[in-house]
């Protein structure tokens, strides 16, 4: 990873699932939708919640991870 436009790329990824994943199954679930591509939409009521919060967690974790990574690899980026 030679460049920081690569690491911006796995952040926006990271963003992307973060709120596809985790984010939006909270307000699918409120107002009834069901998006196509968001697993934890489809699962019955305990285990949306467990993953849904490990989803949102996981990609707040990667994205301060990853953050962190850019800022030690690239320090004038």
């Amino acid at each position: 990873m030679n460049d920081p436009k690569v690491y911006d790329g796995l952040q926006s990824m990271v963003f992307f699932a973060g709120f596809y994943e985790g984010l939006l199954p909270f307000a699918a679930k409120y107002f009834g939708w069901t998006p196509v591509l968001s697993l934890p939409s489809w699962m019955p009521s305990p285990a949306w919640w467990i993953v849904a919060t490990a989803a949102l967690v996981a990609a707040g974790v990667l994205l301060v991870l990853l953050d962190v990574a850019k800022n030690r690899r690239f320090p004038d980026a």
